[in-house]
């Protein structure tokens, strides 16, 4: 036994179609006529009422005893896509919620309620862009402990580039760079480019150097920075070569 979708009535499939297409960027995955499923996994139903073998007049599609849950990485640009939609009735305004995460409730054409909040991740990484520790964001966030450190890993490898520094560490990080990931090797402080990024991505069509049997290179030697010594050179390669383990 497997639970395989959750299915909805609509009464114009059409209309339904274009609300979710336009406000949340799904396509049809599965198209059977009256019913059709969608990228995400939600199935609209038409004529849900001679399907079921329901009386048409017991139908009822404001019943407000579920929702339709949706996470962004980015709710401001959500916002403003919903913006350009006037139509589209609120239960309220985008609000706080008291474990720091901010979340809208709109209705779709047929009355189902649908939740729209941004994703705990994003909420952690405010979080932790503010220097907060994560039992701090444990109690800020009311999650439990070990969601928290799952997202601050998640959240460290993001900042990592694919020569396993920690990009967040640099004072240019925030100011002058976004960070090698960011900006695919593009690196302010070299015209033609981060070395290490056009190898491992570009040449050898690898997600980082840690999966390069040659680490370190020749070519980790030729960008060393300058102000480090011998020794503190090895520390440094040692320290990324972990991390990328890590990774």
């Amino acid at each position: 036994m497997k639970y395989c979708s959750t299915l909805i009535a609509v009464r114009d499939m059409e209309k339904s179609l274009q609300f979710y297409k336009t406000l949340f960027n799904q396509e049809v995955e599965v198209d059977l006529g009256w019913c059709k499923t969608l990228t995400c996994g939600l199935t609209l139903q038409e004529h849900f009422d001679e399907v079921a073998g329901f009386a048409a007049d017991t139908m009822k599609y404001r019943s407000n005893t579920m929702e339709l849950y949706f996470e962004t990485e980015n709710f401001e640009e959500f916002l403003t896509r919903l913006n350009n939609y006037p139509d589209v009735e609120r239960l309220h305004e985008p609000k706080t919620y008291s474990w720091l995460q901010r979340g809208i409730h709109i209705f779709d054409p047929n009355g189902h309620l649908i939740e729209v909040s941004e994703s705990m991740y994003s909420v952690a990484c405010k979080q932790f862009e503010q220097g907060k520790n994560v039992e701090e964001i444990a109690k800020l966030t009311q999650h439990p402990l070990k969601a928290v450190q799952n997202c601050f890993k998640e959240y460290k490898l993001s900042k990592m580039s694919i020569c396993g520094t920690d990009c967040s560490a640099c004072y240019c990080y925030g100011n002058m760079c976004n960070g090698c990931n960011s900006c695919e090797g593009k690196v302010f402080h070299s015209p033609e480019g981060c070395a290490i990024y056009e190898c491992a991505i570009h040449e050898k069509n690898l997600k980082n150097c840690g999966k390069c049997k040659e680490i370190p290179c020749s070519i980790w030697t030729a960008t060393r920075d300058p102000k480090f010594s011998d020794e503190e050179f090895e520390q440094n390669i040692s320290m990324r070569i972990q991390a990328l383990k890590e990774m």
